[in-house]
């Protein structure tokens, strides 16, 4: 839903309170964070606090509140504090960028998605497909894990690069072939947990897509 998240997962759950992982973009650098958030749904407010913040950043907290305006309408404020490690002034222009552009993406991102749903406009689509493999989990993790590979290992793929800067995150451009011969580039953020899940988040798209993740 939000444009800046890669992946989010809930670590910890419990009455009114959770404990969040997210890896996303701030100013187009990935990152991953904790966050612990305080769910009030009679105030219609969650806050939340890094536990683990993402340098520059030596902590960040805030606040969504939503405030209803009339029976089918509400208004929704981000507020944010934060500050910057040693309060380098350089790293607080840097974080001030990143909370105001994901800010502005998110909130409109929220109103957008929140009026499809509401509007039932049947965009968005899911699938799935099922293989069973005569193999460890673990050799089949590592096989699309070392996805820099796979212009050696898999025939529609054409070039392939791969970074990962902090571990367990990676970006990946791929470009693939099609049954035509054409080719098209995609890229793609890779959030690796050992040895069952690679989530992955397409950022350049193939046509016709506006949002791909799986």
């Amino acid at each position: 839903m939000f444009p800046p998240t890669i992946y989010a997962e809930q670590v910890e759950a419990g009455d009114g309170e959770e404990r969040i992982r997210i890896w996303a973009t701030a100013n187009g650098t990935a990152k991953s964070w904790t966050s612990r958030r305080t769910l009030d749904p009679r105030q219609f407010t969650i806050t939340f606090r890094q536990e683990v913040s993402a340098p520059p950043v030596a902590a960040m907290g805030g606040t969504w509140k939503i405030e209803p305006l009339s029976a089918t309408r509400c208004r929704i404020r981000l507020l944010h504090d934060y500050r910057a490690i040693d309060d380098d002034p350089d790293a607080l222009r840097w974080i001030d960028e990143a909370v105001d552009r994901n800010s502005r993406s998110e909130l409109a991102a929220l109103r957008a998605n929140v009026e499809a749903v509401v509007a039932d406009d049947g965009l968005s689509f899911s699938s799935e497909d099922t293989v069973r493999v005569d193999g460890s989990a673990k050799d089949v993790y590592y096989f699309i894990h070392e996805a820099g590979a796979w212009e050696q290992r898999l025939p529609h793929v054409a070039r392939v690069t791969l970074t990962e800067a902090t571990p367990g995150l990676q970006e990946l451009e791929m470009e693939t072939r099609a049954r035509d011969g054409s080719t098209h580039t995609t890229g793609s953020y890779r959030v690796t947990l050992p040895y069952h899940r690679i989530a992955y988040k397409q950022v350049t798209l193939p046509a016709l897509m506006n949002l791909h993740t799986g």
